[in-house]
């Protein structure tokens, strides 16, 4: 029979066996091994996803977070303890504000030295700056006389660290049984509140979504460094898990104000803070994006 011949009737075999072109057949590549498959997946898996469709704010932080990581260490900007937040913002081009919103696009940035991506239980972070309505009567400046003492410079001020337990200056928290007002209260008596809804409204204002920046340091004073190399994304604060950590004594506020020389109240803002080990359980989300 003539090579041609039997060339032409295996072809016709192709296609009535298997149902395809012949082109496909010579053309189809072997599937991957199974273990090549699963690899794949497992890499794809390990890989956190970010919602960048929803979160325009964390698709533009990470590629500037990565060039500033890609640096390695990097000398501090500013002497102290918030000198790893002023050098963060400096290197990423965001300007220091007080403002109500967040940091950048919305988002807030919180920086921390860590060597070990575990949030130090010793150390706190700030959450917002919100007065409360004082129900005292007082004028501010009579209030840091009667709540104050006079400290070593002789000067007549109100710091102090506020919790659910009562404190040596005789402040503390006391949360309604409905958990619609959280009060302050000075030696039993309740002098001032805040309600559910402006404490909600504050947490979303500054913190609907929030970056946590871990760094390796080294060095102290102006000489430290930052290695910044951990992003922890959260969203969506929880106003009942706030109040939750408040009466667990995990969140606190910390008073800061004293009488200047001409008699006028200077207040630094009274200012609601957090253990950082449990900044992570006031959001509904938390996602570790770096490393």
């Amino acid at each position: 029979m003539p090579k041609t011949t039997i060339i032409y009737w295996m072809l016709v075999l192709a296609i009535v066996t298997t149902g395809c072109d012949p082109a496909e057949v010579v053309e189809r590549q072997p599937d991957p091994p199974v273990a090549v498959v699963k690899e794949v997946e497992e890499v794809e898996a390990e890989s956190p996803k970010v919602e960048s469709a929803t979160s325009p704010a964390i698709s533009a932080f990470l590629p500037k977070f990565d060039a500033l990581s890609a640096k390695g260490f990097v000398p501090t900007l500013r002497r102290g303890s918030t000198g790893i937040g002023y050098t963060l913002e400096t290197m990423l081009n965001i300007e220091e504000n007080n403002s109500p919103g967040g940091d950048f696009m919305g988002m807030e940035l919180k920086a921390f030295r860590d060597d070990d991506l575990t949030m130090n239980d010793s150390e706190k972070m700030n959450l917002f700056l919100k007065e409360p309505k004082w129900t005292d009567g007082l004028k501010s400046a009579d209030r840091v006389r009667k709540y104050g003492y006079v400290n070593d410079n002789g000067r007549t001020a109100l710091y102090s660290t506020v919790r659910i337990e009562i404190n040596s200056h005789k402040f503390a928290f006391e949360v309604e049984d409905n958990s619609s007002k959280v009060w302050l209260k000075f030696d039993g008596q309740r002098i001032a509140y805040w309600t559910r809804e402006i404490l909600a409204k504050r947490l979303k204002e500054k913190h609907t979504e929030t970056v946590f920046v871990s760094a390796h340091t080294r060095g102290k004073g102006q000489e430290e460094e930052f290695h910044y190399y951990g992003v922890t994304w959260c969203r969506e604060p929880s106003v009942d898990e706030f109040i939750s950590l408040l009466r667990d004594g995990e969140v606190m506020l910390e008073l800061r104000m004293h009488l200047k020389e001409t008699g006028a109240t200077r207040n630094h803002g009274s200012c609601f803070r957090i253990k950082q080990n449990r900044i992570k359980d006031l959001f509904k989300h938390s996602v570790q994006v770096r490393p």
